[in-house]
């Protein structure tokens, strides 16, 4: 008789796993923190554009990130999935299997490929500096005008890194650092920054949410020194994943202008 019950708990666990298996096959999940316009941000309202989040109610993101990511899975032939995910717990949740994909702007750093792998770019950016667009620091054309400034970046990012650049290069005031660009939007507006240091897609996005912000530094010269992989943005993957190269291929696929509309349409939406 217990063997017969043993043998029945087998049957009945295979069929259970085999049935996760399928179920999990059938979609994919991103993670994102729904914060970081105008690659990914939060709606409360369902439009034509924008993803529901999942396990939550009246609750929608949207941006570059989010077109990238119902192109992957559409080509992957997966339902979608986001969540929305604090910056810091993305690649904890990616490597613990909450998520699939980090798809957030998210650069290829070396010291993120310890924990986590990632796939080709998806889109390369310069760096530029915003500001008031009627403060001190309006008409800057090099860094040396930043001298005597004070400076927040965003945590965990490469951000902070240029934001500490200028600060032990060029005699800027180097700010505790925020836990998301808008934070950051708010105290400059409220005087108690006066620059912060981001890609220009974002830049553009908080310019075009608020009139009183002005891009600054906006030149070809690699005046920060950014490393090449950290002008690029690239999918989170978990060591090994299995879709890495499928993704690579789908990814392959995305023309230059269809980049390019993605993200002007991006930055349009995230300014209204």
């Amino acid at each position: 008789m217990k063997k017969i019950f043993s043998l029945i708990v087998v049957i009945v666990l295979a069929i259970t796993l085999v049935g996760c298996k399928k179920d999990s096959g059938d979609y994919i999940t991103v993670g994102l923190e729904a914060d970081y316009p105008p690659f990914n941000w939060y709606e409360t309202s369902k439009n034509d554009y924008n993803h529901p989040i999942h396990g939550q109610r009246n609750a929608y993101v949207a941006g570059y990130d989010v077109e990238v990511a119902k192109f992957v899975a559409e080509k992957l032939g997966k339902e979608l999935r986001i969540k929305m995910i604090a910056w810091d717990s993305l690649s904890p949740a990616l490597t613990t299997g909450e998520i699939d994909l980090i798809i957030a702007g998210m650069s290829p750093t070396e010291e993120r490929k310890l924990t986590i792998d990632f796939t080709n770019p998806y889109y390369t950016s310069n760096h530029v500096a915003v500001v008031l667009a009627n403060g001190k620091y309006a008409n800057i054309t090099g860094l040396e005008g930043l001298r005597g400034s004070k400076g927040m970046g965003q945590k965990g990012t490469l951000y902070a890194d240029l934001v500490d650049f200028v600060g032990e290069n060029h005699g800027a005031t180097v700010q505790p650092v925020a836990d998301t660009v808008p934070l950051i939007t708010t105290s400059i507006l409220n005087g108690g920054t006066d620059f912060t240091i981001v890609e220009k897609p974002v830049a553009l996005g908080m310019v075009a949410a608020d009139s009183r912000l002005k891009i600054v530094l906006d030149v070809t010269e690699n005046i920060f020194n950014v490393l090449d992989e950290d002008r690029e943005i690239s999918i989170g993957i978990r060591k090994e994943y299995e879709l890495k190269e499928d993704i690579n291929n789908i990814l392959a696929t995305i023309t230059q202008e269809l980049r390019n509309s993605w993200m002007d349409t991006a930055v349009e939406r995230a300014g209204n």
